[in-house]
């Protein structure tokens, strides 16, 4: 089996399901502001939930960047697949950077051996929504960036792959607005398994010519 099919494979599956998961975990505050909730994410009781979530979160972002160098060397050029490669890269750094932004209230409290008791809960909300919206609107904005990069130019994959990418690239884009991100996540998933699959029946991995 190719090792790095594999580990593409896996990484895409780790995106789809992990950084969704990471989120449920940790249960930031984010949209309407509420008070009560603020005080339950800082709850002593839940940071061992929120330091889990990192990980979860980490192990996600890793995978989706797996996945991105595999798809590098489907594009033809090596100009076009530096630029997509650079984009990705900053995508996950950008979705690290966001992400941490979030959980850091929680995380000071619990880094200052109890000397820090509680923080303001409109401190709180604001870094949450912060971090979103670096994790989304920067991180969107850069992976969908780099999936159009993908897309727009000759690759070696199947139409529905091509096509299903440039919906994910829209949908990223889009991504500051919460909601749409979510298709992004079920396509890590589908070519997640698409990449396991082609790799187990022995699919080749076409070189793509310039046209």
């Amino acid at each position: 089996m190719n090792k790095q099919a594999v580990l593409a494979g896996a990484g895409a599956l780790a995106f789809g399901v992990l950084a969704f998961v990471a989120m449920m975990v940790s249960n930031a505050p984010g949209g309407d502001y509420k008070a009560s909730d603020i005080t339950a994410y800082l709850a002593r009781g839940h940071r061992p939930a929120v330091f889990i979530s990192a990980y979860l979160m980490l192990i996600a972002v890793a995978g989706i960047l797996l996945l991105l160098a595999r798809l590098r060397i489907l594009i033809a050029g090596e100009g076009r697949a530096s630029i997509f490669w650079g984009f990705g890269v900053a995508a996950t750094g950008a979705w690290i950077v966001g992400y941490t932004l979030t959980i850091s209230p929680v995380l000071a409290l619990a880094y200052s051996g109890g000397h820090l008791k509680t923080l303001s809960p409109t401190l709180v909300y604001s870094l949450a929504e912060a971090g979103w919206a670096i994790a989304y609107g920067a991180g969107g904005l850069l992976l969908g960036c780099a999936l159009l990069t993908f897309v727009l130019g000759p690759v070696a994959v199947p139409s529905w792959v091509r096509w299903s990418t440039a919906v994910a690239a829209v949908a990223a884009l889009a991504a500051l607005a919460w909601f749409p991100f979510f298709l992004v996540y079920i396509w890590a998933i589908v070519i997640g398994l698409r990449t396991l699959v082609a790799d187990r029946t022995g699919e080749p991995v076409r070189t793509p010519q310039l046209a």
